[in-house]
């Protein structure tokens, strides 16, 4: 694949794969024209996004001369109205595939007013996906040589892929709470009640996949630890490591060189009321609201790519309760009849299919529960549309 987020592709990556003699293979394909209105050329298309999506991903790159598989010249796409070009790509992929694949499209304007179309299609973890049209009832995979029909062997390993790379996912997070509730951290850490933030993508678990995580190493700024301002880094065994310089640590954010991010914060569930420890009921969603998408980011720079699984989770939070008094201004009141009566909150994972997604959608759920867990029905810190605005 072009190696660079869709949005940024530019003329000069498409004459790199020229200059480069980035030939056709896994994760790339190269097409002068798109494809037409006969049945022949559809199911092509679909072949070869479905292709691509049940094995690695990749991009069709639309307006490319190629020779032998080797790109020539951008030639450009011949279509008045591309983006009437663009919707009716769409509508084939939506009623020619089961189940739908993710994608996007970019237009990529070249000096000379030559127009080239990317598609990017994500590796898919819902698959695998299946050319549904006038009759034509196949799943292809892609190598080194194109695209070709997935055999029963191969059709099996992709069908349990997502479930085994799932289950992995959660014995790895079952096994990381276990110890953070132990204290068993990479550095000598406070003993009070920790947020815990995960974001794991799924190729993480799927694939022996190891990321470049040393220029986060180099330059210590980076790699911010969730609520500090004061911080260092290290290299260690599992990736890199940004913690806060207080003794002992109360803050840290592991990037793990499979890609998993791991997050523990141990200050915020640590402020008191009238003996009793709280749950700043803003201050702790907003760290964790502005943090996700630095999360989503570093997964980005580091060339990791969604489906990612994010959690949330609390640990020992027995007896805290909800600082919520907003006429106080700061939420520090709060409503000790409803306790939290578990040592652990561990809530449900969210699938993230696109790292573009909002934090809110992806959190208020998460923190609903966590005021339900505290006798509220959601968390004030959301109107009605969704949207976080810190109400208190």
């Amino acid at each position: 694949m072009i190696p660079k987020r869709l949005d940024d592709v530019t003329e000069g990556d498409l004459v790199a794969l020229i200059s480069n003699g980035v030939s056709e293979g896994r994760t790339i394909d190269y097409k002068r024209e798109l494809p037409g209105n006969s049945d022949g050329d559809k199911r092509e298309f679909l072949a070869d996004t479905s292709s691509f999506a049940n094995t690695a991903g990749g991009d069709l790159v639309f307006g490319m001369d190629e020779d032998q598989g080797l790109p020539t010249k951008i030639t450009g796409i011949k279509a008045t109205d591309l983006d009437l070009e663009i919707r009716r790509l769409d509508s084939i992929l939506a009623a020619g595939l089961n189940p739908r694949i993710q994608y996007a499209i970019k237009t990529v304007t070249t000096r000379d007013g030559e127009r080239a179309l990317v598609v990017r299609v994500d590796r898919s973890w819902s698959g695998p996906h299946r050319v549904v049209f006038q009759g034509h009832d196949k799943f292809y995979g892609r190598n080194s040589a194109g695209k070709y029909p997935l055999d029963v062997n191969e059709l099996r390993a992709a069908f349990t892929l997502s479930s085994t790379a799932a289950e992995r996912i959660r014995a790895f997070r079952t096994d990381r709470i276990i110890a953070l509730a132990n204290n068993q951290t990479p550095l000598p850490f406070v003993d009070t009640p920790k947020v815990v933030l995960h974001c794991i993508p799924l190729q993480s678990f799927a694939d022996q996949v190891r990321y470049n995580v040393l220029p986060y190493y180099e330059d210590q700024r980076r790699l911010q630890p969730m609520g500090t301002s004061i911080w260092d880094v290290r290299l260690n065994l599992e990736g890199v490591i940004a913690f806060g310089t207080h003794t002992p640590c109360h803050t840290y954010t592991q990037l793990y060189r499979t890609g998993i991010i791991e997050v523990v914060q141990g200050s915020t569930l640590s402020h008191e009321y009238q003996g009793k420890l709280t749950i700043p009921s803003v201050l702790y969603e907003k760290y964790i609201f502005d943090y996700l998408p630095s999360c989503f980011r570093w997964l980005e720079e580091i060339g990791s790519s969604a489906p990612v699984v994010v959690a949330l989770t609390l640990i020992k939070t027995r007896d805290l309760v909800m600082a919520v008094d907003s006429s106080l201004g700061r939420g520090f009141g709060f409503d000790i009849s409803h306790p939290i009566d578990r040592d652990t909150i561990i809530l449900p994972e969210t699938v993230v299919e696109n790292l573009s997604m909002t934090a809110g959608k992806i959190l208020k759920p998460m923190f609903d529960l966590v005021w339900n867990a505290c006798g509220y029905p959601s968390s004030r810190n959301f109107d009605a549309e969704g949207n976080w605005v810190a109400r208190r």
